[in-house]
């Protein structure tokens, strides 16, 4: 039988998944629902148009309404806060196979499972 992986020849990495939801569903932890103290849009479904400038989000203070597992995250100084996954990856460099995959919090370290 062939051995198909290599036993000392993997990389890991990583990449940040925008999630689906929208900044406008990031509202403080508590508040109640209906969009930056405003009441809800009943236009059609449309959102309330919203000026973000100025304003300080954080994790700790604030959450998506829609995907409250979602979590606001930074690439770098200069860019902008999105609502974001990480996405891990596990390669096998030889042969270029994808051996494992896990989806975790963008808020720190977690285990894959």
């Amino acid at each position: 039988m062939k051995k198909v992986l290599s036993t000392d020849h993997f990389s890991v990495d990583g990449t940040l998944l925008e999630a689906l939801a929208s900044m406008k569903s990031v509202e403080p932890k508590g508040s109640p629902s209906g969009g930056h103290g405003e009441p809800p849009a009943d236009d059609g479904g449309r959102n309330t148009e919203a000026d973000f400038h100025g304003q300080k989000r954080s994790n700790e203070a604030h959450a998506s309404i829609t995907d409250p597992e979602t979590r606001l995250y930074r690439k770098g100084r200069g860019k902008e806060a999105k609502l974001c996954f990480m996405g891990h990856g596990l390669m096998e460099n030889r042969h270029g196979l994808l051996v494992d995959a896990c989806l975790t919090l963008a808020d720190g370290w977690q285990r894959c499972i």
